[in-house]
């Protein structure tokens, strides 16, 4: 009976973590971030990704904090460098971008600073001009709230005729975790279906392989 009591209880916990995490919405919050390849310009080195888990976008009851040193373990645990780019390139896939749209990522808050300079600058110009335009376009689609003090960004152009750039940006992620299950179990369907479509193939390949 109390076996029974206990395995109960943790199935409660467990269904009601469930639903915590399916109810919520999870905020990605990235601060200092900033990367450049000017030798003479100095990083802000205090740059860090925080977790957060909200009910209604309005109750935290779950936060990560990971500052620059805890990336740095989490990247050499991951080994990045190892990864297989050819691999990458044959299982990539342009459906698996329509997949990712069904994320429907808002940011709630951007400053965004940058940088840069190409050895042509009448393309210097021209980048500037497309990725100012492009920003605003798509910010109004993805703003939780337009407000001017939620919102800032500036593209200034280098012309200096070499390939230069200085980014830093802080922002505010917002995805319902309702949609980060959907486009998981999408993605495993999809996994699954490939298999499938394989295993056929081989099949008819090598169905009269004796005769």
């Amino acid at each position: 009976m109390v076996l029974v009591f206990i395995l109960l209880t943790i199935l409660i916990i467990l269904l009601t973590f469930f639903f915590l995490i399916l109810l919520s919405t999870i905020h990605v919050k990235i601060q200092n971030f900033s990367i450049t390849n000017m030798k003479e310009e100095k990083l802000d080195k205090n740059y860090a990704i925080i977790l957060s888990l909200y009910l209604g976008n309005k109750i935290k009851w779950l936060s990560i904090h990971l500052n620059n040193k805890r990336l740095r373990k989490v990247y050499s645990k991951m080994q990045l460098e190892k990864i297989d780019l050819e691999k990458l390139e044959k299982d990539f896939r342009w459906e698996d971008l329509k997949l990712m749209k069904k994320l429907h990522p808002k940011i709630a808050n951007l400053k965004f600073n940058m940088q840069i300079g190409l050895e042509n600058p009448a393309v210097t110009a021209f980048a500037v001009t497309s990725l100012s335009s492009i920003i605003s376009i798509l910010l109004p689609y993805v703003a939780t709230n337009i407000k001017k003090e939620n919102y800032e960004y500036t593209i200034v152009p280098i012309y200096q005729n070499q390939n230069l750039y200085k980014i830093q940006f802080d922002c505010i992620i917002q995805v319902k975790m309702v949609h980060i299950i959907n486009v998981i179990s999408s993605f495993l369907k999809k996994g699954r279906s490939d298999l499938n479509e394989r295993a056929t193939s081989h099949r008819r390949s090598y169905g009269y392989s004796y005769e």
